[in-house]
């Protein structure tokens, strides 16, 4: 028999808790929740501000992936432009996506973590072979 990670083990716990507070009834939370000295008002105030605030933080990573990309178009369209480690990233990711010709090993390169001087050799290195960048041949 193997033994669990302490990763797997807080998984393990995790799934523990939430599976007993969803099976808490209505009842039983608002007793938990007077015991502590917390009004239902007050615990769904908190709920709310959590709730607004991934909604915020969801929407931010968003906002930057979607920078990410729009970089990355503009810089695959114009070769004589410095990339960063973040656009070689994105643009690694879409190649792996778009180029069913890529061997499994180079797919598996592009979606595994690199880091940034590893990341930028890999996109020049499909430079060099000929793979089309995202945006090359655009008009």
């Amino acid at each position: 028999m193997t033994t669990k990670s302490k990763r797997e083990e807080l998984f393990d716990l995790t799934d523990n808790v939430v599976d007993a507070i969803l099976n808490m009834s209505d009842e039983e939370i608002l007793a938990d929740l007077e015991e502590d000295g917390i009004t239902a008002e007050d615990a769904g105030r908190a709920f709310d501000s959590l709730l607004d605030s991934a909604r915020m933080k969801a929407g931010r990573k968003a906002l930057a992936r979607a920078r990410d990309e729009m970089n990355a178009d503009r810089m695959a369209s114009s070769h004589g432009r410095v990339v960063t480690a973040t656009e070689a990233r994105v643009i690694v990711a879409r190649i792996a996506r778009e180029q069913p010709s890529l061997t499994q090993a180079a797919r598996n390169a592009c979606e595994g973590p690199m880091s940034d001087p590893e990341v930028l050799d890999l996109l020049a290195d499909f430079r060099e072979l000929g793979v089309a960048l995202p945006g090359e041949g655009d008009p």
